[in-house]
């Protein structure tokens, strides 16, 4: 996968299988349309070593209608936190001051417009939305690659979305999800990922958007093999917001950080079924030559250059 830059964004990452995960630090509702609130956890998250920063960007009227009762409740938190476009211009210039990636996931149509004047590398589509086909026709349009997350979608959704993106998108990668909040780690699911492989053609990554406390689940999903790591990031779990105390905290992100680069130095190369190269300077000890011993035959150590292998 592609992180394409540009004059406003100049970062360009190239992202494979074999390559360090992507640590996506998701700031949601977090930033509580403060911005300096919003600068701080660009600053600790780059401290604690994630390599993009993420917002969510929609306008309020256009994603949650306010015909039925009972969504009003949902709808004044999300118009209460919606952001301008001058909040994600300052929050991008602070991001790709520090090196960090910024981009977003448009939640209503209009915001994929915004986000390309903004120069974002990449766009996030939700889980609610996976088979929003409008919003993912417009998002595919731009020739950016797109990162679907998977929370209560079944097989056969996911595999709709694929075969869309796989007609529509110039790049694309699957994030496992479970849209518990917060998921409890025995419901985490990290198995499905292996599922996910035999629908996702690959050469498209596989990730895991992490609902989970701590950094156990995210851990077992690089070791099946995810390449992108998201998680929701706060400063302070008891500030006011529905995600703060979900949400992994400096210390926590610095953790995950951590646990991933382990995760994926365990998981080492999938691309060869060869030992370590280190392994073969055990072989003289290790293995076995043939060698005529009390009138037989027989394969004894050590493996010797100048007698038959067995």
């Amino acid at each position: 996968m592609l992180f394409a830059a540009s004059a406003a964004n100049p970062q360009q990452r190239r992202l494979s299988q074999n390559d360090r995960p992507l640590l996506i630090a998701e700031f949601g509702l977090n930033h509580n349309r403060d911005r300096d609130l919003a600068r701080r956890m660009v600053d600790a998250a780059c401290k604690s070593g994630a390599d993009a920063i993420k917002l969510q960007s929609y306008t309020t009227r256009y994603f949650i209608n306010r015909h039925f009762a009972d969504m009003h409740p949902l709808y004044d938190i999300f118009s209460a936190l919606e952001t301008d476009f001058e909040f994600h211009l300052l929050l991008r210039d602070h991001a790709v001051a520090q090196g960090l990636m910024f981009f977003s996931t448009p939640l209503t149509e209009d915001w994929v417009e915004r986000l390309e004047q903004l120069a974002v590398p990449v766009y996030k589509i939700a889980s609610g939305d996976i088979n929003n086909f409008p919003l993912l026709r417009k998002a595919a349009a731009t020739q950016k690659p797109l990162i679907v997350s998977t929370g209560a979608a079944n097989a056969e959704e996911i595999e709709r979305a694929i075969t869309f993106l796989e007609q529509n998108a110039t790049d694309y990668a699957i994030l496992h999800c479970v849209s518990l909040y917060p998921t409890p780690l025995a419901k985490s699911r990290i198995g499905r990922i292996t599922a996910l492989r035999q629908l996702v053609p690959e050469n498209h990554l596989l990730g895991f958007s992490d609902h989970t406390i701590g950094s156990e689940a995210a851990f077992a999903a690089v070791i099946a093999g995810a390449r992108i790591i998201e998680k929701h990031f706060t400063l302070d779990k008891s500030l006011p917001g529905p995600d703060q105390k979900m949400s992994a905290d400096p210390q926590e992100l610095a953790a995950l950080r951590t646990a991933i680069d382990l995760a994926h130095a365990i998981w080492g190369d999938a691309n060869s079924a060869d030992c370590h190269p280190e392994e073969r300077a055990h072989d003289y000890f290790g293995k076995r030559s043939l060698y005529e011993f009390e009138g037989r035959q027989l394969a004894m150590r050590p493996r010797h250059p100048d007698y038959p292998p067995c």
